[in-house]
C-alpha cells in the first residue's frame, strides 16, 4: 500500500538546506517565554512534539529583534540579547532531535505592544507606526535583524523567517496607504518602498552568509482598501527573491481585529484560502513558495502535485495533533485528531495575554504536566456516565493509561449535545472531530461502551468500580411561557439536528455563539431572522474565541437581519413574542421561536451518584463551568489523568 500523500513526503532543498518533506510548522510561541524574554522549559516542551511528529522545520514565533525591548514586551522571546543563545540552543536541540530543522521568526515591535487597534498617524491601526520612526531607528532595526540572525546561527539554528506579512514593518513601508514618510524609505518610488526589506535582507546575508536559509513571510493582500494589489506584491517578491530562499504566502493585517480571521481562518471559512494566491507567486518566481491558511493534508498533496506551491505551512493542525505528519506518512490518517478551527489557541494569546491552549488537545502547552505525570500504580475499573465529548475524552484517556473503562450512554449513539452542533455546513470541522473521538473510543480494546443504557445508582453500584467519572452534560434553559406549541416554540438543539422544522419568520432568543450560528444558517436558507439578547452588543456571541466572533459577525452582516440587544423575553403568546427593550414592551410577530438561552448543569443527576464510588470526578458541562468544548475536553482529560 503506497502513501496517500506521495508529493508531501518528497524532500526539497531550501538554499543549502534539505528539508525531509514539504510540511513546515508555522510560527507559534507567544506568552510561553520567561518574563525577561528567555525561552522557558515549557516553551521547549511545547515544540518538541512537533519536531518529533514529522514537520520538516519547526518555527519559533515572534522572536523580538529590538535592541531595547519596551516595558510591555514580556513572555515573548527576545532575540536582542546574546544570552538568548543559551536557551535558544536548548530549544533548537530539542526540535532537531527527531530530524526536523529549527527556524526562528524575527519581528520588530512597537513600544505599545500588547494593545489592539491603536490609532496611527494615518488613522488605521498598525502593529508599529512606520511614520513615527526616525531614519536612524529604521536603520537600527536593520542592524537588529542582522544581530538576531547571528544569534540563531550561533545557537545552531537552520533557518530564519523574516515576518513581512500581516502589515508588519516591511509591509507597512511598502504600502502607500500606511507609508507617508519623506525620506529614502518613503513611498515616492517603488525602489524606496522596497528599500527597508532589501537592506535588512542584505544585512542578514552579510552577517550569516548562506549558513542559514531565509524564509520571507508575505501577505498576497493585506486586505486594507487601497493597499498594494497582488501584481505589485509579486513585483516586490521578484525584487527580493535573490536574497531569500523561500517565500511564505499569507494574507491579512494583524493590528485590525476584523481581519484576523483571514490570518487564522475560522470554521466558517473554506480551507486553503491562500493556495491560489501562492500559485501566482510560484508562477512568477524562481525560488520555492510555501503557503498557509487552514490547508488540509489533502489540499497540500493536490497543490504540491499540481505545482501550485512547493511546501505547505501548518499551525493549528499541528497544535491539535503534533504527530499528524508522521501519522499521514505511516498510513494512520484515521488516528489524526482534527483541528476544529475554533481559534481558542490564538485568541487566548492575541487578546488575553495567556499561554495558548487547545480545545481538542488538552496536552498542548501543558506538556510538562501531562507527559511526565506518574503512571497509575495499579489498573483500575473506571465507569464513565455520559457519551458526549467529555465522557469520550475521559474514557479514552483513562483507557490509554491502562485502566478498564465502562462507558454508559442513555442514547442510541455517542456524541451527546455536540450532535446538535455538527450539521451545518460550516461545522464540518467539528463533525470530523466528533467522528474521530467516537472512532478512537470504539476502537480501544480497554473500553466497553453500553449504548441505550440509562445509568442508575443500582446499575453503577453493581459495576464495583474503583473510580467514577460523571459526564452527564447539561439541560437546556427553557423559560415558562404562555404559548408552548412544540411546532412553533423550539429548542435550538432540535433545529441543529433537524428534529424541529422552522417557518420563514424566525425569532431566536439568545445571541450566544449557538444562537448566532443558527441565525447564520437560517439566513443562508433564505429565512427572515430576528435575534434578541439581554446582553449589550459588545458581549454578543462572546465565546472562547474573539477571532471567530469577528468572523461570524462578518458573515451575518452579509444578510439583512434584526438584532435586539439589552432586550429581554417577556412571554410568547399564540400571536406574538413579547419583549422588553428600552423600558417598554414590544410585540413581534413570528412563525417560529427558537430558544437558545444556554443550559444549566445536571447537578441533581450528579448528586445521585456521588455516594456510590468514593473516587469520583465531575467533568464537562455538568461541572458548572462554561459550556465549551475546551472545558469538556480539558476537565475530562484532567480527571482521567488523576486516576
Amino acid at each position: 500500500m503506497t502513501c496517500k500523500y506521495p508529493h508531501i513526503f518528497q524532500p526539497i532543498k531550501i538554499g543549502k538546506l534539505t528539508l525531509k518533506n514539504r510540511i513546515t510548522a508555522a510560527p507559534i510561541y507567544n506568552f510561553l517565554a520567561t518574563y525577561d524574554n528567555h525561552i522557558s522549559r515549557e516553551g521547549i516542551e511545547i515544540s518538541k512534539p512537533v519536531g518529533m511528529g514529522g514537520a520538516a522545520p519547526v518555527t519559533l514565533g515572534s522572536g523580538f529583534i529590538n535592541k531595547i525591548l519596551p516595558g510591555t514586551a514580556h513572555h515573548i522571546v527576545g532575540m536582542n540579547d546574546d544570552f538568548i543563545v543559551t536557551t535558544l540552543a536548548e530549544w533548537i536541540e530539542a526540535v532537531k532531535r527527531y530530524g526536523a530543522k529549527a527556524c526562528i521568526e524575527l519581528v520588530p515591535i512597537a513600544p505599545y505592544f500588547g494593545t489592539h487597534e491603536v490609532e496611527s498617524s494615518v488613522g488605521i491601526p498598525m502593529e508599529i507606526d512606520c511614520n513615527l520612526l526616525t531614519t536612524e531607528e529604521l536603520q537600527g532595526f536593520i542592524k537588529d535583524y542582522a544581530q538576531a540572525a547571528r544569534r540563531v546561527l550561533q545557537a545552531n539554528g537552520d533557518m530564519i523567517m523574516v515576518h513581512g506579512a500581516h502589515c508588519q514593518l516591511p509591509a507597512l513601508l511598502f504600502s502607500k496607504v500606511f507609508n507617508k514618510r519623506t525620506d529614502q524609505y518613503g513611498p515616492q518610488s517603488f525602489e524606496n518602498r522596497c528599500r527597508f526589506a532589501v537592506e535588512l535582507l542584505e544585512a542578514i546575508r552579510a552577517e550569516v552568509g548562506d549558513q542559514l536559509a531565509i524564509e520571507y513571510r508575505i501577505s498576497a493582500t493585506d486586505m486594507v482598501p487601497g493597499s498594494p494589489e497582488i501584481e505589485e506584491v509579486i513585483e516586490f517578491a521578484k525584487t527580493i527573491q535573490d536574497k531569500i530562499d523561500l517565500l511564505h504566502v499569507s494574507r491579512g493585517a494583524l493590528a485590525i481585529n476584523k481581519l484576523t480571521p483571514y490570518i487564522f481562518p475560522s470554521t466558517y471559512m473554506p480551507h486553503g484560502i491562500n493556495i491560489e494566491y501562492a500559485a501566482k507567486f510560484k508562477k512568477a518566481l524562481k525560488i520555492p513558495v510555501s503557503t498557509v491558511g487552514a490547508v488540509t493534508l489533502e489540499q497540500a498533496e493536490e497543490a504540491i502535485a499540481a505545482g501550485k506551491v512547493d511546501l505547505i505551512a501548518l499551525c493549528r493542525q499541528l497544535i491539535a495533533d503534533p504527530h499528524c505528519v508522521n501519522k499521514a506518512e505511516r498510513k494512520k490518517e484515521e488516528e489524526i485528531r482534527p483541528c476544529i478551527r475554533c481559534n481558542t489557541c490564538i485568541s487566548r494569546s492575541h487578546f488575553g495575554m495567556k499561554v495558548p491552549r487547545c480545545a481538542v488537545n488538552p496536552t498542548f502547552g501543558r506538556e510538562i504536566d501531562c507527559f511526565y505525570y506518574p503512571a497509575p500504580k495499579r489498573k483500575k475499573k473506571v465507569v464513565v456516565i455520559g457519551g458526549g465529548p467529555a465522557g469520550l475524552e475521559a474514557a479514552r484517556t483513562a483507557a490509554e493509561r491502562g485502566h478498564e473503562v465502562v462507558l454508559f450512554e442513555k442514547e442510541s449513539q455517542l456524541g451527546g449535545t455536540l450532535r446538535c452542533a455538527i450539521n451545518y455546513p460550516f461545522k464540518a470541522d467539528l463533525k470530523k472531530y466528533l467522528d474521530w473521538s467516537i472512532r478512537m473510543a470504539t476502537h480501544n480494546k480497554n473500553i466497553t461502551i453500553k449504548l441505550s443504557t440509562k445509568a442508575t445508582p443500582e446499575i453503577i453500584a453493581g459495576e464495583n468500580a474503583d473510580a467514577l467519572i460523571l459526564a452527564m452534560g447539561s439541560t437546556p434553559i427553557i423559560p415558562k411561557l404562555t404559548y408552548k406549541d412544540e411546532s412553533k416554540v423550539v429548542w435550538v438543539g432540535d433545529v441543529g439536528t433537524g428534529k424541529a422544522q422552522v417557518g420563514n419568520n424566525i425569532i431566536i432568543v439568545g445571541a450566544g455563539m449557538t444562537g448566532c450560528e443558527t441565525a447564520l444558517r437560517l439566513l443562508q436558507l433564505g429565512k427572515k431572522v430576528t435575534l434578541i439578547d439581554s446582553l449589550p452588543k459588545e458581549k454578543i456571541a462572546a465565546g472562547s474565541s474573539l477571532i471567530n466572533t469577528y468572523a461570524l459577525f462578518q458573515l451575518l452582516n452579509e444578510y439583512q437581519y434584526d438584532l435586539w440587544t439589552k432586550t429581554k423575553l417577556v412571554d410568547v403568546t399564540e400571536d406574538y413574542v413579547i419583549i422588553a427593550a428600552k423600558g417598554k414592551e414590544e410585540k413581534l410577530v413570528f412563525d417560529t421561536v427558537v430558544l437558545s438561552m444556554g443550559s444549566k448543569p445536571n447537578l441533581e443527576k450528579v448528586d445521585q451518584f456521588k455516594e456510590i464510588v468514593p473516587e469520583y470526578y465531575i467533568v464537562g458541562d455538568c461541572n458548572g463551568n462554561q459550556g465549551t468544548l475546551f472545558n469538556a475536553v480539558t476537565s475530562a482529560f484532567d480527571a482521567a489523568m488523576a486516576i
